[in-house]
């Protein structure tokens, strides 16, 4: 390349460099120049997806500049698979989320691609408060703040709108909904796992007694669906003194009526778990009985089956409590009825099968703990202040762990001679 070449380059350069500064300097002078009269505040709820993750719903906040046209919305429900360390934070606890801005048109196309619902609530707040909220979003999804420690009832997307919302209003939302009684973290979460079979218990096993504590409404707001309920019908007074409703009007954008409606309330399915546990733990005594007469290989299969299944979830469980920041499993109950425990029963029951009775007494031993255990727990639960409720993994889990005991099969044996 010439030098006059050259020459030319380092100019042209130069001159685009002075354009793009120029440019960024002009956006920042529009921002400077918002008036908040000229904003419009929407508080946007997103229903359920098919994801597990998105089973909760979602929301944000999106802000429009009713004078250039300029929609964006804000939200802080984004994480990515590709972060670094990403599956080894989520098994630890130490998940970081990020406050995201997106042009709204192009979210709410991709809600819409996933047939999800949409309710938009435009906001009614004072002129210094929207462009207040409006800053303050801007400054949140700056590379160099946009990141949180998530916790799923604590500090979530619909927390973190519920509190800018707050702000808005002076407060106001937080002192109303602290005086009213919600419901508890664990049953509030299980509404929206109801439809689908074993999602909510599995999650349930795994967390412990403080989800079971009464809450308030200002913490059930954790939830999109309870934050909607609220603001719609709530009603604050503004700097002049007047009682005004916080919602001015209400857009339905999106509803698929193919969407499972969430109940209002959740009502643990105790006929079913005792139906089915019933079933489960009479086919495992039938087995029971019969390995007796030496037909062992259906109850050793049955063994390797359960020891497999209490063993590794009672390891998680163990996991969970001891080594990592999901604070909402500590102190959990579980551990005495669903425990690594259980691992031991897979040798033992392979042992059975080639070596006969020495083993089989190992094995029943191994069973005799796992129910003393469990009926550890129930003592604990009725005699100390820890309360979990757990009811119906009891109801699952109790009735398992005794079929596989030898306390059936002897007592019929008995009766037999008796007669």
């Amino acid at each position: 390349m010439s030098v006059s070449l050259k020459i030319g380059f380092i100019k042209y350069f130069k001159v685009l460099l002075i354009v793009i500064f120029l440019f960024i300097l002009a956006s920042n002078a529009e921002t400077l120049d918002i008036m908040g009269d000229s904003l419009e505040v929407r508080l946007l709820i997103i229903g359920q997806g098919d994801p597990v993750y998105s089973l909760f719903g979602h929301t944000g906040i999106a802000i429009k500049n009713k004078e250039n046209g300029r929609d964006i919305f804000y939200d802080f429900g984004n994480f990515s698979f590709e972060e670094d360390k990403f599956f080894e934070n989520f098994a630890f606890g130490h998940m970081l989320y990020m406050a995201y801005a997106a042009y709204t048109k192009s979210y709410i196309s991709s809600v819409l691609q996933e047939k999800r619902n949409i309710t938009e609530y435009v906001l009614n707040l004072s002129a210094e408060n929207k462009l207040e909220m409006y800053n303050n979003l801007n400054i949140m999804v700056l590379p160099e703040n946009r990141n949180y420690q998530y916790h799923h009832y604590k500090d979530n997307c619909s927390t973190r709108i519920r509190d800018y919302i707050n702000d808005a209003v002076d407060g106001q939302l937080k002192i109303k909904t602290e005086l009213n009684k919600g419901s508890t973290f664990r049953k509030s979460f299980l509404r929206f796992t109801a439809h689908k079979t074993g999602l909510g218990s599995s999650l349930s096993i795994l967390q412990g007694p403080g989800i079971d504590k009464d809450i308030t409404i200002w913490q059930e707001m954790y939830l999109p669906d309870t934050l909607e309920n609220v603001i719609k019908d709530f009603n604050y007074k503004n700097s002049k003194g007047e009682i005004v409703p916080l919602v001015d009007s209400i857009n339905i954008i999106s509803k698929d009526e193919d969407r499972v409606r969430i109940p209002e309330s959740y009502t643990p399915p105790y006929g079913k778990a005792i139906i089915i546990s019933l079933l489960l733990s009479s086919f495992i005594v039938l087995l029971n009985y019969q390995s007796r007469k030496n037909h062992k290989i259906p109850f050793v299969v049955l063994n390797i089956f359960w020891g497999l299944v209490l063993g590794l979830l009672g390891s998680v469980l163990l996991f969970m409590v001891a080594f990592t920041g999901h604070t909402y499993s500590f102190n959990n109950l579980n551990l005495f009825m669903i425990n690594p425990i259980a691992l031991f029963v897979i040798p033992a029951a392979i042992l059975y099968l080639k070596k006969g009775s020495k083993w089989r007494s190992k094995l029943d031993m191994l069973w005799y703990i796992q129910l003393v255990s469990a009926l550890i727990m129930i003592i604990l639960k009725a005699s100390t202040p820890v309360k979990q409720d757990n009811l119906l993994e009891i109801i699952l889990i109790f009735p398992i762990l005794f079929a596989f005991t030898p306390l059936i099969p002897k007592l019929i044996d008995k009766k037999r001679l008796t007669s």
